[in-house]
């Protein structure tokens, strides 16, 4: 055997065993996912888990910010006309939609994820759709611009209706935001004969300072002090009291009105098409369990400043202190009858 044989496969051996050869072996699989902007913030959940899950599966994650929650259906219903699947999961469905994704998903009637009987019973809503999150939704308000307005706290969607709260607030666009839809849909829930509904929705017309895109659009108008108002969750009082406002006497705060409040159960799901690659759906299949782990739960607090699906999972102090609900308003609703909402909604806002 010569020498230069030698020597040459000496070199292969480098070649294909070195670290770096053997990183990008474990890395040539990719997994894609669709989401909302705000969980790929900087400081966000996405950006603390996905290199997370990367080392645990060798893989590489390429996350697709899509905007908001109902522009991820738009997305998807896309890339499926045109017969382009780009992603394996979306991520970012909530209850509201989740009826309208249902096409452009796949079912895990013979799968489970593991830690899937973890989760608490009211978010296991169908096979197909992963709960990791979820929220209840409430105004919050700046006091201290109120105050300064002197304005003092609302306690019932009527009370918008009121002239000192014209141009005071601001909603999402039920239209592109999964927080907006649920506003729309809330109302249909409180006014719920239409003659109520459309008599609410002209009076309130035009009442709001903007309808915002999405609630990044919506909630950063808020911090800039636009207006006192904006509609989100109740779980932005604990970002403000982790980044410094007081427990006691807060300045931002989640204001529950006396109809009661609607909740949001944030999903993940596998796009339709990826089980025909049995590759791409067990990584798939291993991100959705990894969004239910400890690892992940323990972190959607502070990362996503929502709450954990998972049931007896610790929370910081100050999730706490959060304004707790007399009465949750269910607002899912099946495709046809929350169409026929938000139509009935826009004709409103367009006629007059």
């Amino acid at each position: 055997m010569s020498a230069r044989f030698l020597f040459k496969q000496a070199v292969l051996f480098l070649l294909l065993f070195s670290p770096a050869a053997v990183m990008a072996v474990a890395t040539s699989s990719e997994l894609v996912i669709y989401t909302y902007d705000s969980f790929l913030a900087k400081d966000g959940l996405g950006a603390e888990i996905f290199p997370l899950f990367e080392k645990k599966c060798g893989c590489h994650v390429r996350a697709v910010a899509v905007g908001d929650g109902a522009q991820l259906l738009t997305r998807l219903q896309l890339d499926h006309e045109r017969g382009k699947l780009e992603a394996q999961i979306v991520l970012g469905l909530d209850q509201q939609i989740w009826d309208r994704a249902r096409p452009w998903t796949e079912s895990w009637e013979k799968w489970q994820p593991l830690g899937y009987s973890r989760l608490s019973r009211e978010f296991q809503i169908e096979k197909g759709f992963l709960p990791f999150d979820y929220s209840v939704f409430a105004f919050m308000a700046d006091r201290q611009a109120l105050r300064e307005a002197g304005l003092s706290v609302p306690r019932s969607l009527r009370d918008l209706l009121k002239p000192e709260w014209k141009r005071n607030f601001i909603f999402e666009d039920p239209r592109t935001s999964t927080p907006g839809l649920a506003f729309v849909l809330y109302s249909k829930m409180i006014f719920s004969d239409s003659p109520s509904f459309d008599q609410f929705w002209k009076a309130l017309k035009g009442r709001w300072l903007t309808i915002a895109p999405g609630w990044d659009q919506a909630y950063g108008l808020f911090l800039k002090k636009e207006a006192p108002l904006v509609w989100s969750y109740t779980t932005s009082q604990a970002y403000h009291e982790e980044h410094g406002d007081s427990p006691d006497s807060p300045r931002y705060q989640a204001i529950l009105f006396e109809e009661g409040q609607p909740l949001q159960i944030e999903g993940a799901a596998l796009v339709k098409g990826v089980s025909a690659s049995p590759e791409k759906l067990r990584l798939a299949q291993s991100f959705l369990e990894f969004l239910i782990s400890t690892e992940v739960q323990t972190r959607v607090p502070l990362k996503n400043w929502m709450l954990p699906v998972v049931k007896n999972t610790s929370l910081p102090k100050s999730f706490a202190h959060l304004p707790i609900p007399k009465k949750i308003i269910s607002i899912q609703k099946k495709s046809p009858e929350s169409k026929e909402i938000l139509s009935r909604w826009r004709a409103i806002i367009q006629s007059i």
